[in-house]
């Protein structure tokens, strides 16, 4: 595989500094950008046709090392607890849902500006932008829901659509969670707690509704 343009990593680079702020990254000026990468402004159309392609390819890169790296680690948190290296006391499914939060709120401190610049772009001006992270969310969940089946972390009464149904609500719920992450950092442990009872709770919940019949498919 080629090694990417440096160029290109300089201005994605800076995007993701100007933008994180308190920016929508369409909003970025082409000769902001350039000076910010320290850059000759013509450089720009060599690797981006405009500001919304840039901001396109800034989500996907971001999604893709956090989409791995989510998943990885949910099979080495079963394979943990499988191997009896789990903590004492917590179910399989708690175990797996700690250490996977614990791991995406690191993400989220390491990367406080993508994670910034999704949550406004989900919300923001481009439709482009905004279509591009609806469809990530929608693949988050895709992977959650896949895992939790081939790692038996739930029953299967649930169905497979129920399943993907709270994996969206959790990623989408996580995902606001990271402001308050990021904004109070004396509450982190406290976030991180009640982040993991709320999916614990949600996925309770659709086990619990389906044993007294009132869980809709």
């Amino acid at each position: 595989m080629n090694a990417e343009p440096p160029g290109k990593r300089a201005l994605l680079d800076a995007a993701e500094r100007l933008a994180g702020c308190s920016r929508c990254l369409t909003s970025l000026g082409l000769r902001e950008l350039a000076r910010e990468a320290g850059l000759n402004p013509n450089t720009f159309y060599r690797h981006f046709r405009d500001m919304e392609d840039l901001g396109l390819q800034l989500l996907r890169q971001s999604k893709d090392e956090l989409r791995a790296a989510l998943r990885a680690l949910r099979r080495q948190a079963a394979g943990a607890v499988e191997q009896g290296a789990g903590e004492a006391g917590v179910s399989k499914g708690r175990a797996v849902c700690r250490q996977t939060l614990r791991l995406y709120f690191d993400y989220v401190y390491a990367n406080r500006a993508r994670v910034l610049i999704a949550v406004r772009e989900l919300h923001g001006p481009s439709p482009a932008l905004r279509l591009e992270l609806q469809r990530q969310m929608d693949e988050f969940a895709d992977d959650m829901a896949q895992d939790i089946h081939e790692l038996g972390l739930m029953p299967p009464l649930v169905s497979a659509s129920q399943v993907r149904r709270i994996a969206g609500m959790v990623n989408r719920n996580m995902l606001f969670q990271s402001l308050d992450y990021l904004g109070e950092p004396a509450r982190r442990s406290e976030i991180l707690a009640l982040a993991e009872d709320q999916v614990m709770m949600l996925f309770t919940g659709a086990v619990t509704l389906q044993l007294r019949g009132d869980l809709r498919s």
